[in-house]
């Protein structure tokens, strides 16, 4: 018996040896040939350019207290190479509100991410709680990829202020000849008849758009914030009535205002912070009159831009700090009243055919922030292409009551084609202008263009700030010792009160304010 289980004890503990020795074996099989298939993968590609599933994320706003939804980031190797990313981390590094995680590891900065050719990686990302703390009314940062010699990166852009946001969802594509990139436009379609009120600023991302047929009206004291390359957009025959106040009174202790969505104090009048390619504020043709009342628009790239046939009624208003044009009119028309034109990078108002009437307004281009290229006031009635072929567009133009001056030595730029109507007339007005214009386009004694004997040329007209502008930036109401003050007969049937809603006498100050 012993003998006998002996042998069954030593034929099992065989039996469990040779298995085991089995298992060992393999074992070492399938890790030889794991690190052999492992090693048949090249991940030397670099200096590849990599493609993205979208180039901005918008994150959740974040007001509750809990951190946003998680958003995904495909990123592809489209060659037919394998590639090690030699480094994802966010821009804003350990302080950065966002979180990331890249293929399953997370951190602020992840390194030697593979991705073999044809294939994706997998970026989360989502934005803490904590950025409730944050002093900007949008919170950004950007995920950068670093592979090789490139250098890419992805935007992340999350709302942490009360207000109410309008993000793109659309994208308009105008192509280019080559070898310019195409032109891309983003853009969200706004509800039709939308109002906006005060209760909370509106923060643009894109372009917003009125639609063919409808309306946005905008109510006093509403705030409107527009990030870079942002605008609003009046499609055709849309309209807008941006109304701070009834008409005929002023209303700027309680303005509209279009500005851009940098809120740091060294940003208030910083020029260019918004207006896409079409400009920041868009009016297209239509059937009605867009409105401007009791309305401030600052710091954009062109202020207001018209297109063909596009009408703007504008009272009380002030365009200001500007890049390049205040007010353009690219065929369009304009009716301003109390308007103020401030410091502009080209012009303050630029008009290209069309037709505008300017009463009892302001065109002070003191730009200070570069070299000049235009003039407080332009008026052309032609344009010539790439080729030199000249194109005509009649014009007609009437101020009336106003002021046109600026830092240079001329602030008004007339462009005269003989051969097209250039229907312009300046009246009971204050002009620094040229007295000798090169090629002779007009002449002062021109009783057509220059009419009656209240004008003034080329004062030496000094100004004090206003309520409406800081003194560091822009000083526009004429001083105690001017000679503008109370210098016409006021027009019965023009507008008895200033931008600011002082009363007018019986003789009044030219342009947009009495003094104070």
């Amino acid at each position: 018996m012993f003998i006998t289980h002996s042998l069954r004890v030593q034929n099992s503990w065989s039996s469990f040896v040779s298995m085991n020795h089995l298992v060992k074996i393999s074992l070492i099989f399938l890790t030889l040939s794991l690190f052999s298939c492992r090693q048949t993968v090249d991940f030397k590609g670099s200096n590849i350019e990599l493609a993205f599933s979208q180039d901005t994320i918008y994150l959740d706003t974040v007001f509750t207290g809990v951190g946003s939804s998680t958003r995904l980031l495909k990123v592809f190797n489209t060659s037919n190479e394998n590639m090690t990313i030699d480094r994802v981390y966010l821009a804003r590094g350990a302080q950065s509100y966002y979180r990331m995680n890249v293929d399953g590891i997370s951190g602020k900065s992840v390194e030697n991410v593979e991705i073999l050719a044809g294939d994706s990686a997998y970026v989360f990302v989502e934005i803490s709680p904590d950025a409730q703390g944050a002093t900007e009314m949008v919170y950004t940062d950007s995920i950068w990829f670093e592979n090789g010699n490139q250098r890419q990166h992805v935007d992340l852009i999350t709302a942490v202020w009360d207000a109410y946001y309008h993000f793109p969802t659309n994208v308009l594509t105008i192509a280019q000849p080559e070898p310019y990139p195409d032109i891309k436009i983003p853009y969200s379609i706004l509800p039709c008849n939308e109002v906006w009120n005060s209760d909370k600023p509106h923060v643009i991302y894109g372009y917003a758009v009125v639609d063919s047929a409808c309306q946005l009206t905008i109510n006093p004291g509403t705030q409107v914030h527009f990030h870079k390359g942002g605008g609003l957009w009046i499609y055709r025959d849309g309209q807008l009535i941006a109304d701070g106040g009834a008409s005929g009174a002023s209303n700027m202790n309680n303005p509209i205002v279009f500005q851009g969505d940098r809120l740091e104090p060294s940003y208030e009048w910083v020029p260019g912070q918004w207006g896409g390619v079409l400009g920041g504020v868009f009016m297209m043709r239509g059937n009605q009159a867009n409105v401007l009342r009791n309305t401030i628009i600052k710091n954009a790239t062109t202020g207001v831009r018209l297109d063909s046939g596009a009408t703007l009624n504008a009272e009380n208003v002030a365009i200001t700090h500007s890049s390049r044009v205040n007010l353009y009119g690219g065929y369009g028309n304009a009716n301003l009243e109390n308007f103020l034109s401030g410091p502009a990078g080209v012009y303050g108002l630029y008009g290209l055919g069309g037709q505008y009437v300017a009463v009892n307004s302001t065109f002070l281009n003191t730009w200070s922030y570069s070299t000049r290229g235009g003039t407080a006031v332009g008026l052309s009635n032609y344009f010539e292409d790439g080729n030199g072929t000249r194109y005509t567009r009649p014009i007609g133009a009437y101020f009336y009551e106003s002021i046109i001056d600026g830092s240079l030595n001329n602030e008004v730029s007339l462009a005269i084609d003989q051969s097209a109507l250039f229907d312009v007339v300046f009246r009971k007005s204050a002009l620094t202008i040229e007295p000798n214009p090169d090629g002779g386009h007009y002449d002062l004694s021109d009783t057509t263009m220059f009419s009656g004997s209240e004008l003034f040329f080329n004062g030496n007209w000094n100004y004090s700030p206003g309520p409406i502008l800081p003194n560091s930036t822009f000083s526009y109401v004429p001083d105690s010792l001017n000679v503008l003050i109370e210098s016409v007969p006021r027009d019965p049937n023009g507008p008895l009160f200033d931008i600011h809603g002082t009363e007018r006498g019986s003789m009044l100050t030219l342009g947009v304010t009495e003094p104070l």
